[in-house]
């Protein structure tokens, strides 16, 4: 007779293909030929008799295989309807029964972007153990996972072992990494604020060899720190009975003073007084007794102070003369007012200077407690 009612809205059937089974009496699960969610999509005829699903029968994990409760005599007729929808209602699968292969690829792409940055209750699918259970994670995890737990990447996770060598020496410019301040803004520093560092804020200013003659040794562009030193070695005047003498900054006018004090010790071994100067020229450090040209050059090291709008300086010294009999030693002091240091010459009171005998003329800068 005909259906009376309303029309079927949902739902679809179709009769699987089981030919592939092979029903021998002992065998129990059989193939579907595909996946289904729950044991009561099936419509299951064993010999013309309906079975009931989750008694005489069951799903197999996966949802792919049927497991009949007591194995299927040899010859057995059996087949199998699918029911895909319930007629007017909805399909809920089964626990665990929906795979990868029917999840839609759009199921990520086809979303709306966050549109922001991701923040720590954000939340993440995650397979506990790999091939465990899924479970989400909130973003904040993720953090504590590659070492920034609290915010920054810890330095015990930071690996620098397969780096490429660097392969040169380190040179000023190469840049390191530094926390400014402990606990500050993590910035780049070059290697050349190592070294002052290193060095209890002292640096190498100038320096170098002067192997011929000179008008004068000048030293140029001097900043940054209160106090210097200045090495010279083995100077001496080109000509015969002149002084050698510094002036700073190019001053030349009265605003030196100076104090010096020289000593001739002679082979004698008696010490005699041969110069003791003061005034307000150019300052100098031995007198014509120690200028001649055969004579041996003087070293001397003065020590700078240029600092509170005025620059002072002490120096002390020796040298011997061309027969070995004299030798000589010198020291003084000196003071300009109203200027800093930031040029040093060093030069003769007659003259070209020049190095003694066949070893260079030699000098260094040093400066201390960078300001």
């Amino acid at each position: 007779m005909a259906y009376i009612g309303q029309g079927i809205k949902q739902g679809t059937f179709k009769v699987l293909d089981t030919s592939g089974n092979t029903y021998n009496g002992s065998n129990v699960t059989f193939s579907l030929g595909t996946q289904v969610g729950s044991a009561a999509q099936l419509l299951v005829s064993h010999d013309g008799v309906i079975q009931k699903a989750g008694t005489d029968y069951t799903l197999a994990t996966g949802g792919t295989q049927i497991t009949f409760s007591t194995a299927p005599a040899s010859g057995a007729s059996i087949f199998i309807t699918e029911i895909s929808g319930a007629v007017g209602g909805t399909v809920t699968p089964s626990d665990t029964s929906v795979t990868a292969d029917k999840l839609n690829s759009a199921l990520l792409t086809g979303h709306t972007d966050i549109g922001a940055n991701i923040a720590d209750a954000d939340l993440f699918l995650t397979d506990d153990g790999a091939g465990g259970t899924l479970r989400k994670t909130a973003a904040s995890r993720l953090k504590t996972y590659v070492g920034a737990g609290t915010g920054a990447f810890d330095i015990a996770n930071l690996d620098i072992d397969g780096g490429t060598d660097i392969g040169a020496d380190i040179v000023d410019a190469d840049l390191f990494i530094i926390d400014d301040g402990a606990g500050g803004t993590n910035r780049k520093v070059a290697a050349s604020r190592i070294k002052t560092y290193a060095g209890g804020a002292t640096a190498v200013v100038a320096g170098g060899n002067l192997t011929s003659n000179t008008s004068e040794l000048d030293i140029q562009s001097i900043s940054g720190y209160k106090f210097y030193t200045l090495f010279l070695n083995n100077i001496k005047s080109i000509n015969n009975n002149y002084d050698m003498k510094m002036r700073i900054n190019g001053y030349t006018s009265s605003t030196y003073e100076y104090f010096n004090r020289y000593y001739k010790v002679d082979s004698s071994g008696s010490n005699v007084v041969t110069q003791n100067n003061s005034g307000d020229n150019n300052w100098p450090f031995m007198g014509d007794d120690l200028g001649n040209n055969d004579d041996e050059g003087l070293s001397l090291r003065i020590d700078f102070f240029a600092g509170g709008g005025q620059t002072k300086a002490a120096w002390v010294g020796f040298g011997r003369d061309d027969n070995h009999a004299d030798g000589h030693r010198v020291f003084g002091s000196g003071q300009v007012d109203s200027v800093g240091l930031s040029r040093i010459q060093i030069y003769s009171g007659g003259g070209n200077i020049k190095a003694s005998g066949s070893y260079p003329m030699e000098y260094t800068l040093i400066g201390y407690n960078q300001s």
